[in-house]
């Protein structure tokens, strides 16, 4: 998909949901976000800042998120991937992977992290890498 389709379906995606954002979900969209933020394979905590701007910046979209805690727990994600990536990786995906067997956490989770790679109007080889990785991690076929 490109940029402005790709924010347009998390956009319908997340409005039709109208569930709590349950523990298990926050956890999830962090570990897709710290692994979006980290996909070109450097994380320095001046762009985890950013990226948490970008989301509060999208607050309109994700209703019902807890930005205090999803930034928490996005925080104790890129701050694992900068002081040890490999270790910080497969945390994340543990993560993502609890809601994996869940159609709509998963669409969710996914989606999210699509628009927040697209949200700079480009997508980056490494940041498709980062969706596949979180689709494959998610059960869910990769759209690449």
């Amino acid at each position: 998909m490109i940029p402005d389709e790709t924010v347009a379906y998390a956009i319908a995606t997340w409005a039709r949901f109208n569930e709590d954002v349950t523990d298990v979900l926050l956890r999830a969209l962090s570990g897709a976000f710290a692994l979006v933020a980290a996909s070109d394979g450097e994380l320095a905590p001046s762009e985890a800042d950013g990226f948490v701007e970008m989301l509060r910046g999208k607050a309109n979209v994700f209703s019902g998120l807890d930005f205090a805690e999803l930034e928490s727990t996005f925080r104790e994600l890129t701050e694992a991937l900068i002081a040890d990536p490999e270790d910080g990786r497969q945390r994340a995906i543990e993560c993502i992977k609890r809601v994996a067997g869940d159609p709509v956490r998963s669409e969710l989770v996914r989606s999210a992290a699509a628009m927040a790679v697209a949200s700079d109007g480009r997508v980056r080889g490494s940041e498709e890498a980062s969706l596949q990785e979180i689709s494959k991690a998610l059960g869910l076929a990769s759209d690449g």
